[in-house]
Protein backbone atom coordinates (compact mmCIF):
# COMPACT_ATOMS: atom_id res chain seq x y z
CA UNK A 1 0.00 0.00 0.00
CA UNK A 2 2.82 2.38 1.24
CA UNK A 3 4.74 1.83 -1.79
CA UNK A 4 1.84 2.86 -4.46
CA UNK A 5 1.44 6.05 -2.42
CA UNK A 6 5.48 6.71 -3.04
CA UNK A 7 5.16 6.71 -6.38
CA UNK A 8 2.76 9.26 -6.81
CA UNK A 9 4.33 13.30 -7.50
CA UNK A 10 2.70 15.78 -7.00
CA UNK A 11 3.61 19.20 -8.48
CA UNK A 12 1.85 22.64 -7.62
CA UNK A 13 1.06 24.38 -11.16
CA UNK A 14 1.42 23.24 -14.65
CA UNK A 15 1.38 26.05 -16.65
CA UNK A 16 4.37 28.45 -17.17
CA UNK A 17 4.59 31.75 -15.59
CA UNK A 18 7.09 34.62 -14.52
CA UNK A 19 6.24 36.73 -11.18
CA UNK A 20 6.06 40.17 -12.61
CA UNK A 21 5.79 42.12 -9.48
CA UNK A 22 6.50 41.32 -5.48
CA UNK A 23 5.45 43.57 -3.12
CA UNK A 24 5.98 41.77 0.55
CA UNK A 25 3.57 38.88 0.58
CA UNK A 26 1.43 39.88 -2.70
CA UNK A 27 2.76 38.52 -6.14
CA UNK A 28 1.46 39.53 -9.90
CA UNK A 29 1.82 36.31 -12.30
CA UNK A 30 1.83 36.20 -15.81
CA UNK A 31 1.44 33.35 -18.15
CA UNK A 32 2.93 32.54 -21.10
CA UNK A 33 0.75 31.54 -24.15
CA UNK A 34 -0.04 32.74 -27.17
CA UNK A 35 -2.21 35.78 -27.27
CA UNK A 36 -4.99 35.71 -29.90
CA UNK A 37 -6.87 38.11 -27.88
CA UNK A 38 -6.93 41.94 -26.88
CA UNK A 39 -8.29 41.71 -23.53
CA UNK A 40 -6.80 40.25 -20.57
CA UNK A 41 -7.58 37.91 -17.63
CA UNK A 42 -6.74 38.91 -13.93
CA UNK A 43 -7.67 36.01 -11.67
CA UNK A 44 -8.18 37.23 -8.14
CA UNK A 45 -7.82 34.18 -6.13
CA UNK A 46 -8.65 34.11 -2.23
CA UNK A 47 -6.90 34.85 0.74
CA UNK A 48 -7.56 31.56 2.02
CA UNK A 49 -6.10 28.67 0.30
CA UNK A 50 -3.78 28.92 -2.55
CA UNK A 51 -4.62 29.57 -6.07
CA UNK A 52 -3.11 26.78 -8.01
CA UNK A 53 -6.18 24.64 -7.57
CA UNK A 54 -7.03 26.65 -11.18
CA UNK A 55 -3.93 24.79 -12.29
CA UNK A 56 -4.05 21.70 -10.41
CA UNK A 57 -3.36 19.05 -12.98
CA UNK A 58 -3.62 18.84 -17.09
CA UNK A 59 -6.53 17.50 -17.03
CA UNK A 60 -8.61 20.10 -15.42
CA UNK A 61 -6.76 23.34 -15.46
CA UNK A 62 -8.74 26.25 -16.07
CA UNK A 63 -5.76 28.27 -17.08
CA UNK A 64 -4.34 26.17 -19.45
CA UNK A 65 -7.74 25.99 -21.16
CA UNK A 66 -8.04 30.04 -20.92
CA UNK A 67 -4.50 29.96 -22.65
CA UNK A 68 -5.29 27.55 -25.32
CA UNK A 69 -7.83 29.66 -26.44
CA UNK A 70 -5.70 32.74 -26.95
CA UNK A 71 -6.52 34.64 -23.46
CA UNK A 72 -3.76 36.34 -21.47
CA UNK A 73 -3.73 35.51 -18.42
CA UNK A 74 -2.63 36.98 -15.33
CA UNK A 75 -3.02 35.98 -11.53
CA UNK A 76 -2.58 37.66 -7.65
CA UNK A 77 -1.08 35.23 -5.63
CA UNK A 78 -1.64 36.47 -1.89
CA UNK A 79 1.11 34.52 -0.47
CA UNK A 80 1.36 33.78 2.94
CA UNK A 81 0.67 35.84 6.10
CA UNK A 82 3.62 35.83 8.66
CA UNK A 83 2.94 37.27 12.58
CA UNK A 84 3.91 40.66 11.23
CA UNK A 85 1.01 40.86 8.64
CA UNK A 86 -1.35 41.08 11.46
CA UNK A 87 -2.92 44.44 10.56
CA UNK A 88 -3.21 44.17 7.15
CA UNK A 89 -6.56 45.12 5.68
CA UNK A 90 -8.77 44.43 2.98
CA UNK A 91 -8.17 47.88 2.12
CA UNK A 92 -4.76 46.61 1.61
CA UNK A 93 -5.72 43.56 -1.00
CA UNK A 94 -8.63 45.68 -2.91
CA UNK A 95 -5.70 48.73 -3.52
CA UNK A 96 -2.89 45.45 -4.56
CA UNK A 97 -5.86 45.09 -7.20
CA UNK A 98 -5.29 48.45 -8.34
CA UNK A 99 -1.89 48.24 -8.85
CA UNK A 100 -1.99 45.16 -10.92
CA UNK A 101 -4.94 46.49 -13.11
CA UNK A 102 -3.20 49.39 -13.69
CA UNK A 103 -0.05 47.47 -14.91
CA UNK A 104 -1.82 45.60 -17.00
CA UNK A 105 -3.70 48.54 -18.61
CA UNK A 106 -0.99 50.13 -19.42
CA UNK A 107 1.28 46.85 -20.76
CA UNK A 108 -1.53 45.36 -22.75
CA UNK A 109 -2.79 49.39 -23.62
CA UNK A 110 -5.95 48.40 -22.72
CA UNK A 111 -8.37 50.84 -20.87
CA UNK A 112 -10.10 47.91 -18.95
CA UNK A 113 -9.85 44.31 -18.40
CA UNK A 114 -11.41 40.87 -17.45
CA UNK A 115 -11.49 40.71 -13.62
CA UNK A 116 -11.94 36.82 -12.50
CA UNK A 117 -12.83 36.37 -8.71
CA UNK A 118 -12.70 32.67 -6.87
CA UNK A 119 -14.40 32.57 -3.68
CA UNK A 120 -13.66 35.52 -1.65
CA UNK A 121 -11.78 36.82 -4.50
CA UNK A 122 -14.93 37.23 -6.10
CA UNK A 123 -16.01 39.32 -3.18
CA UNK A 124 -12.66 40.88 -3.92
CA UNK A 125 -13.28 41.58 -7.46
CA UNK A 126 -16.71 42.70 -7.22
CA UNK A 127 -15.81 45.12 -4.40
CA UNK A 128 -13.17 46.44 -6.84
CA UNK A 129 -15.54 46.56 -9.84
CA UNK A 130 -18.13 48.75 -7.73
CA UNK A 131 -15.11 50.97 -6.88
CA UNK A 132 -13.52 51.29 -10.44
CA UNK A 133 -16.46 49.68 -13.49
CA UNK A 134 -14.70 51.67 -15.74
CA UNK A 135 -11.30 49.82 -15.73
CA UNK A 136 -13.29 46.01 -15.46
CA UNK A 137 -14.82 45.00 -18.72
CA UNK A 138 -16.11 41.89 -17.65
CA UNK A 139 -16.62 40.89 -14.42
CA UNK A 140 -16.79 36.40 -13.70
CA UNK A 141 -17.54 35.56 -9.85
CA UNK A 142 -16.51 32.26 -9.49
CA UNK A 143 -18.00 29.97 -5.91
CA UNK A 144 -19.27 33.98 -5.29
CA UNK A 145 -19.90 34.83 -1.33
CA UNK A 146 -21.49 38.19 -1.79
CA UNK A 147 -24.81 37.79 0.11
CA UNK A 148 -23.78 36.58 2.91
CA UNK A 149 -27.23 35.81 4.56
CA UNK A 150 -27.22 32.35 4.14
CA UNK A 151 -28.52 29.57 6.02
CA UNK A 152 -25.52 27.05 5.14
CA UNK A 153 -23.39 25.70 8.35
CA UNK A 154 -20.27 27.72 7.74
CA UNK A 155 -22.79 30.83 7.51
CA UNK A 156 -24.52 30.49 10.75
CA UNK A 157 -21.14 29.43 12.32
CA UNK A 158 -19.45 32.66 11.16
CA UNK A 159 -22.48 34.80 12.07
CA UNK A 160 -22.37 33.21 15.64
CA UNK A 161 -18.60 33.92 16.60
CA UNK A 162 -16.84 37.06 17.90
CA UNK A 163 -13.93 37.52 15.48
CA UNK A 164 -12.28 39.36 17.42
CA UNK A 165 -12.20 37.16 20.60
CA UNK A 166 -10.10 34.64 18.53
CA UNK A 167 -7.43 37.09 17.15
CA UNK A 168 -6.94 38.85 20.23
CA UNK A 169 -5.58 34.79 21.18
CA UNK A 170 -4.40 34.03 18.25
CA UNK A 171 -2.87 37.05 16.22
CA UNK A 172 -3.45 35.39 12.72
CA UNK A 173 -6.14 32.28 12.20
CA UNK A 174 -3.92 29.49 10.81
CA UNK A 175 -5.21 27.79 8.17
CA UNK A 176 -4.89 24.59 10.43
CA UNK A 177 -7.84 26.41 12.16
CA UNK A 178 -10.08 27.02 8.98
CA UNK A 179 -9.06 23.82 7.72
CA UNK A 180 -10.30 21.82 10.56
CA UNK A 181 -13.70 24.42 10.35
CA UNK A 182 -14.59 23.17 7.40
CA UNK A 183 -13.80 19.59 7.65
CA UNK A 184 -16.38 19.21 10.78
CA UNK A 185 -19.41 20.96 8.24
CA UNK A 186 -19.35 17.59 7.17
CA UNK A 187 -16.94 14.98 8.90
CA UNK A 188 -18.36 11.57 7.72
CA UNK A 189 -18.11 12.81 3.59
CA UNK A 190 -14.78 14.77 4.40
CA UNK A 191 -13.10 12.64 6.03
CA UNK A 192 -14.54 9.34 6.51
CA UNK A 193 -15.56 8.85 3.07
CA UNK A 194 -12.60 10.46 1.48
CA UNK A 195 -10.07 8.14 3.14
CA UNK A 196 -12.42 5.10 2.36
CA UNK A 197 -12.22 5.94 -1.43
CA UNK A 198 -8.71 6.09 -1.02
CA UNK A 199 -8.31 2.56 0.36
CA UNK A 200 -10.44 1.33 -2.47
CA UNK A 201 -8.72 3.09 -5.14
CA UNK A 202 -4.86 2.33 -4.33
CA UNK A 203 -4.75 0.19 -7.24
CA UNK A 204 -5.31 3.18 -9.41
CA UNK A 205 -2.69 5.52 -10.47
CA UNK A 206 -4.66 7.99 -11.98
CA UNK A 207 -7.10 8.44 -8.34
CA UNK A 208 -3.90 8.35 -6.46
CA UNK A 209 -2.46 11.31 -8.38
CA UNK A 210 -5.97 13.52 -8.61
CA UNK A 211 -6.26 12.42 -4.72
CA UNK A 212 -3.26 13.75 -3.83
CA UNK A 213 -3.17 16.77 -5.94
CA UNK A 214 -6.00 17.63 -4.15
CA UNK A 215 -5.21 16.81 -0.35
CA UNK A 216 -1.55 18.94 -1.20
CA UNK A 217 -4.10 21.94 -2.05
CA UNK A 218 -5.99 21.49 0.92
CA UNK A 219 -3.89 21.39 2.94
CA UNK A 220 -1.23 24.13 2.02
CA UNK A 221 -3.61 26.37 3.42
CA UNK A 222 -1.88 29.98 4.24
CA UNK A 223 -2.94 31.89 7.75
CA UNK A 224 -5.40 34.93 7.38
CA UNK A 225 -4.53 38.02 8.74
CA UNK A 226 -6.26 39.18 11.95
CA UNK A 227 -7.30 42.48 10.83
CA UNK A 228 -8.72 40.85 7.59
CA UNK A 229 -10.65 37.71 9.50
CA UNK A 230 -12.14 39.95 11.79
CA UNK A 231 -13.45 42.25 9.13
CA UNK A 232 -14.45 39.79 6.52
CA UNK A 233 -16.41 38.18 9.51
CA UNK A 234 -18.07 41.20 11.11
CA UNK A 235 -18.89 43.31 7.90
CA UNK A 236 -19.46 40.29 5.64
CA UNK A 237 -21.50 37.77 7.58
CA UNK A 238 -22.34 39.10 10.64
CA UNK A 239 -24.00 42.53 8.63
CA UNK A 240 -23.83 41.62 5.19
CA UNK A 241 -22.49 45.12 4.44
CA UNK A 242 -22.34 44.64 0.95
CA UNK A 243 -25.46 43.42 -0.31
CA UNK A 244 -26.39 46.07 2.21
CA UNK A 245 -25.27 49.04 0.57
CA UNK A 246 -22.81 49.91 3.86
CA UNK A 247 -19.61 48.24 3.17
CA UNK A 248 -17.33 51.23 2.16
CA UNK A 249 -13.34 50.84 1.02
CA UNK A 250 -11.02 53.57 2.68
CA UNK A 251 -14.04 55.86 3.48
CA UNK A 252 -15.21 55.01 -0.02
CA UNK A 253 -18.97 53.62 -0.51
CA UNK A 254 -19.18 49.64 -2.42
CA UNK A 255 -22.45 50.71 -4.57
CA UNK A 256 -23.44 47.57 -6.38
CA UNK A 257 -25.59 49.87 -8.88
CA UNK A 258 -21.91 50.77 -10.38
CA UNK A 259 -21.63 46.51 -11.87
CA UNK A 260 -23.33 47.68 -15.35
CA UNK A 261 -20.53 45.81 -16.92
CA UNK A 262 -21.09 42.05 -18.28
CA UNK A 263 -21.20 39.48 -15.23
CA UNK A 264 -20.59 36.10 -15.38
CA UNK A 265 -21.62 34.07 -12.06
CA UNK A 266 -20.56 30.09 -11.61
CA UNK A 267 -22.20 28.56 -8.81
CA UNK A 268 -21.83 24.89 -7.33
CA UNK A 269 -25.31 24.06 -6.81
CA UNK A 270 -23.88 21.20 -3.70
CA UNK A 271 -21.79 23.85 -2.25
CA UNK A 272 -21.81 23.81 2.17
CA UNK A 273 -19.53 26.66 1.45
CA UNK A 274 -20.76 29.32 -0.62
CA UNK A 275 -24.42 27.97 -1.99
CA UNK A 276 -26.79 29.50 -4.77
CA UNK A 277 -28.31 31.70 -2.07
CA UNK A 278 -25.02 33.76 -1.38
CA UNK A 279 -24.72 34.34 -5.71
CA UNK A 280 -28.25 34.57 -6.93
CA UNK A 281 -29.90 37.87 -4.84
CA UNK A 282 -26.89 39.70 -6.22
CA UNK A 283 -27.26 38.77 -9.82
CA UNK A 284 -31.20 40.20 -9.21
CA UNK A 285 -29.98 43.47 -7.94
CA UNK A 286 -27.00 44.53 -10.10
CA UNK A 287 -28.08 46.44 -13.19
CA UNK A 288 -26.00 44.67 -15.85
CA UNK A 289 -28.15 44.03 -18.98
CA UNK A 290 -25.94 41.24 -19.86
CA UNK A 291 -25.25 39.19 -17.06
CA UNK A 292 -25.49 35.19 -16.77
CA UNK A 293 -25.52 32.08 -14.27
CA UNK A 294 -24.01 28.94 -15.09
CA UNK A 295 -24.23 26.09 -12.39
CA UNK A 296 -22.77 22.60 -11.89
CA UNK A 297 -24.25 19.74 -9.71
CA UNK A 298 -21.06 19.14 -7.46
CA UNK A 299 -19.56 21.07 -4.52
CA UNK A 300 -17.72 23.85 -4.03
CA UNK A 301 -14.12 22.90 -5.44
CA UNK A 302 -15.90 20.22 -7.90
CA UNK A 303 -17.02 23.38 -9.70
CA UNK A 304 -13.42 24.09 -10.62
CA UNK A 305 -11.35 20.57 -10.33
CA UNK A 306 -13.81 17.49 -11.17
CA UNK A 307 -13.82 16.42 -15.00
CA UNK A 308 -17.58 16.57 -15.83
CA UNK A 309 -17.46 20.60 -14.80
CA UNK A 310 -14.49 21.23 -17.52
CA UNK A 311 -16.70 18.94 -19.96
CA UNK A 312 -20.04 20.84 -19.66
CA UNK A 313 -19.90 24.12 -17.48
CA UNK A 314 -15.94 25.09 -18.19
CA UNK A 315 -16.33 24.75 -22.08
CA UNK A 316 -19.32 27.42 -21.60
CA UNK A 317 -17.76 29.68 -19.39
CA UNK A 318 -14.72 30.13 -21.19
CA UNK A 319 -16.80 30.70 -24.78
CA UNK A 320 -18.63 33.63 -22.60
CA UNK A 321 -15.01 35.01 -21.97
CA UNK A 322 -13.88 34.50 -25.16
CA UNK A 323 -16.65 36.11 -26.81
CA UNK A 324 -16.19 39.60 -24.91
CA UNK A 325 -12.23 39.98 -24.98
CA UNK A 326 -11.86 41.83 -28.29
Amino acid sequence: MLEKIREVNVKPWTCEFEVVHEDWLFKLLHFKGEKKHRIPLLFVYAFINRPYVLDLHEDVSVVRKLIREGIDVWMIDWGYPKRADRFLKIEDYIDYIDFCVEKIRKECKVNSLTLHGYCLGSTLATIYAALHPEKVKNLVIQTPPINFDTENALALWAKHIDPKRITRAVGNVSGEMLNIAFLLIDPIRLVLGKYQGLIDNLEDPRFLKEFYSMDFWIFDSPAVAGNVFDEYIERWYHRNEIMNGKYTVGGKPVDLSRITMPVLALYAEKDHITPPSAVLPFLEKIPSKDKRAMSVDKGHIGLTVSKSAHAKLWNEAIKWIVERSD
